[in-house]
């Protein structure tokens, strides 16, 4: 049965899998991410810190390590998703996938009921909770894509995200409430038997898929290029020659940067007046309100853009640097707890919302070969770029300023955070300006283009009355 009879019925039975599937991953990950990041800061606490040749860290400042080696991790990633994708599709991907994070989930709570969780154990833990993310949004794309054709796909995908999102909510609030109830053992048997759900839920949508026959599209004359280029290289071309895509690549890279310092600022403030035993609860409730408010404002996006479908798109992209920099101007006042968790909060409500649904709106104006290529150059590139320069920078400036407390322990100094703070408005003030620029040339495009059609239109109705007379 092709595509185009793709009844309402099954549709609707497709797209409620979906949703559960990606709503479960999620709901994965945010149990593992204050679990993985809890166990990380917790191992050092002050009376143990992480060693580098002459240099101690806290466990903030050695998370900010294991977030630079995820990029070598998230490199080789993309070689074995490369051969495997070639081997696997459909939902033999998500069974492959799953699989092996419910081998490595098995391993860990066999580790953790053994012994206590030592350093290799919760930096291999650490890097174990990216790497499930990676892996499962990898295969639920590709199974996405190689099984409903563009069409369907952009009606189910506004339905599909509120799944992601949602996810988020249900496993960050679910962790929150359980987290003084059940051991690490228990949350690892739990994740354990959420992937077995998923498993059964991509044999569903598997099935289902039997009656929607996958066909490669032709690729048209137009799509094959005269030239072989590197994509680097050609993508990076394209995005210095514009001055609006200079702007989103800003947009794209200022984000990551103001994200990871934030989340430093965060984690630091947790780890300094948190007692080792709440930090885990801490975390989980942060995120919990982060996930559930960035929920709550999706939901009221959604209704906002069908009621005003002309809506300025810098009005979105301006919610998150706003409230980055009001939060951030907030704790350089009052480097506080709150503060800081404000902080994340504000990050997590916009930049899983509205922020994510205004860039991607950003790139429909642009031609084929600025959306595929110059886009890959952006977020790929340009991404991490931003975030290892975050990185350096939020690893350095503690480093220098670090103190140790009347009981000898090292402690993060407060005026480094700050600092910190000062350099996220400088960044969200460049951020402001890029956000100007784009706003300006996406409704520059949007009028050429509705020029072009009405003009097209205009001479498809002449051709008819022309050969009549």
């Amino acid at each position: 049965m092709p595509n185009d009879h793709f009844s309402n019925g099954k549709k609707i039975a497709f797209t409620v899998v979906m949703f559960l599937y990606i709503n479960l991953a999620l709901t994965i990950f945010w149990i593992l991410k204050p679990l993985k990041k809890s166990l990380f800061i917790g191992l050092y606490d002050g009376d143990q810190t992480f060693k580098l040749g002459s240099m101690e860290m806290l466990g903030s400042s050695a998370e900010l390590l294991a977030k630079g080696m995820n990029l070598l991790i998230a490199f080789m990633l993309v070689v074995f998703l490369t051969l495997v994708t070639r081997l696997a599709k459909r939902q033999r991907l998500t069974y492959c996938c799953m699989g092996l994070i419910i081998a490595m989930t098995f391993y860990f709570s066999l580790q953790m009921q053994i012994n206590e969780p030592g350093e290799s154990t919760v930096w291999l833990f650490y890097w174990f909770g990216d790497l499930y993310i990676s892996l499962m949004l990898a295969a639920f794309f590709s199974f996405l894509h190689d099984t409903v054709d563009l069409r369907n796909a952009k009606r189910l995908y506004g339905f599909i995200v509120l799944g992601a999102v949602s996810g988020g909510a249900v496993g960050s609030t679910y962790f929150r409430g359980w987290i003084g109830e059940m051991n690490n053992q228990q949350w690892l048997h739990t994740i354990i038997g959420i992937g077995v759900v998923i498993c059964l839920l991509a044999f569903a949508a598997g099935w289902m898929a039997k009656s929607i026959p996958h066909h490669e599209p032709k690729p048209s004359p137009n799509d094959v290029p005269k030239k072989k280029f590197n994509a680097a290289i050609e993508g990076a071309s394209l995005v210095f020659k514009s001055r609006y895509l200079i702007a989103i690549a800003g947009i794209v890279g200022f984000y990551e940067i103001t994200s990871e310092v934030l989340d430093y600022q965060f984690t630091a403030m947790t780890e300094r007046f948190v007692p080792k035993e709440d930090i885990g609860s801490r975390f989980g409730t942060v995120y919990a309100i982060g996930n559930i408010a960035a929920l709550v404002v999706q939901l009221c996006f959604s209704i906002f853009a069908a009621g005003f479908p002309k809506y300025r798109i810098h009005w979105i992209l301006l919610a998150l640097p706003l409230a980055v920099a009001l939060s951030s101007l907030f704790f350089i006042i009052a480097p506080i707890l709150l503060a800081a968790s404000l902080l994340k909060i504000s990050d997590s409500t916009f930049a899983y919302s509205v922020n994510q649904t205004g860039r991607e709106t950003l790139y429909n104006p642009l031609s084929r070969q600025e959306k595929y290529v110059a886009r890959a150059f952006v977020e790929v590139f340009i991404q991490r770029t931003g975030k290892v320069a975050a990185l350096l920078i939020a690893f350095l400036v503690p480093m220098f300023l670090n103190t140790r407390n009347e009981a000898g322990q090292l402690e993060t100094n407060l005026l480094g955070l700050q600092l910190l703070g000062g350099f996220t408005c400088i960044i969200v003030a460049i951020w402001f300006y890029c956000v100007k620029i784009v706003g300006r040339k996406f409704e520059s495009l949007e009028r050429e283009q509705q020029q072009a059609t009405a003009t097209t239109l205009g001479q498809a109705q002449e051709q008819p009355s022309a050969g009549t007379a």
